[in-house]
């Protein structure tokens, strides 16, 4: 009996062959790609789903002739993005691997994360060897699916941990956050702002805890209103700095959850007349290309960002080797870099 199923003038996807045949994705795409490791019923079963859809299993191979790993990220035109990024290509170069990258906008559930099925197939569909993934959110689900596709995948700075056995590779951001506070209490201030990144951010969520358990230790907790979660975004920074430093009393001192955040609270502060370090000290996170080239120079806390793609690649590689990662979750120092920006607080008007 042959199998039914909608009538579509579009190409058909590798998901609605797997629903068809009543297999899972990770099946279909062994049977498309002629490997051999299916049973004979399950796999007579994908080829007439194959032949009824008039599913094109052909693939080009890529030009290079080598493997590939995808690079998926939300944003890749920031400083942070480009530094991972910069990392990540040395080091599939390094292991004769082409890195591909694309943006995770595309076959996204409402709120833009990737849903399983479209995840597993772009990854399958391409041949990929493996996947890192940066910032982005992936769902358990589609974690889950990755992973039984045999596709390596390794998410760097979570969202969140969506899957217990996620591997991920990030920096020690507690740390980052406590060697912050500690640098600013040591100069004097006490009145301190914090912005950090969205809640949501696992990475965001751990320097900040760091910042301020520090500050409360030090009888010095941060007063409510003076911490704020926005994305890492220069005008929200812009706009939330603006409203502290117009207050009668305001802080001496701004911790921020990026440098592209920093560069924001610069423009506060020159649009308020504001002087930087005499009027406020600011510490960026990140220490990207802006903070060294920001005026005055921004001291920031430094993530090895190239390292940590770096090690995203390789980790995936390795993976695919049929090798284990020395960790599940890989975590990587982060260090302060004194600039010019901070300095003890002026006397009060």
């Amino acid at each position: 009996m042959p199998m039914t199923h909608p009538h579509t003038d579009a190409k058909a996807t590798l998901a609605e062959v797997a629903a068809l045949a009543r297999v899972s994705l990770a099946t279909a795409s062994k049977v498309a790609n002629g490997r051999p490791d299916v049973a004979t019923a399950t796999r007579e079963r994908v080829e007439r789903a194959i032949a009824e859809l008039r599913y094109e299993t052909s693939r080009k191979a890529p030009e290079s002739g080598r493997p590939s790993i995808a690079f998926l990220a939300d944003v890749i035109t920031s400083t942070y993005a480009m530094e991972v990024l910069r990392g990540a290509t040395e080091a599939a170069e390094e292991l004769g691997v082409d890195l591909v990258v694309e943006r995770t906008h595309r076959s996204t559930d409402p709120d833009g994360t990737p849903t399983a099925a479209a995840l597993t197939q772009r990854l399958l569909s391409a041949n990929r060897i493996g996947a890192v993934v940066l910032t982005a959110g992936v769902r358990g689900n589609a974690y889950s699916s990755v992973v039984e596709a045999r596709l390596p995948m390794v998410v760097i700075d979570p969202l969140d941990s969506a899957h217990p056995d996620m591997i991920s590779v990030g920096a020690t951001n507690w740390l980052g956050g406590r060697s912050a506070a500690e640098h600013l209490l040591k100069l004097g201030h006490r009145d301190i702002a914090v912005m950090s990144g969205p809640a949501r951010s696992l990475s965001a969520s751990a320097r900040i805890d760091g910042f301020l358990s520090v500050c409360r230790n030090a009888g010095s907790p941060v007063r409510d209103e003076w911490i704020r979660r926005v994305r890492f975004d220069a005008a929200e920074a812009n706009t939330v700095a603006g409203e502290w430093l117009s207050a009668v009393v305001r802080p001496t001192a701004i911790m921020t959850g990026s440098d592209t955040q920093a560069v924001g609270v610069l423009r506060a502060a020159h649009t308020a007349g504001v002087h930087i370090p005499g009027d406020l000290s600011v510490i960026s996170y990140d220490d990207t290309l802006l903070a060294s080239w920001a005026t005055p120079a921004l001291t920031a806390v430094r993530q090895p960002l190239a390292d940590m793609g770096r090690r995203a690649v390789e980790t995936a590689y390795l993976i695919h080797c049929g090798k284990q990662p020395e960790a599940r979750h890989i975590e990587l120092t982060t260090t302060l870099v004194v600039r010019e920006s901070t300095a003890p607080p002026g006397p009060r008007s």
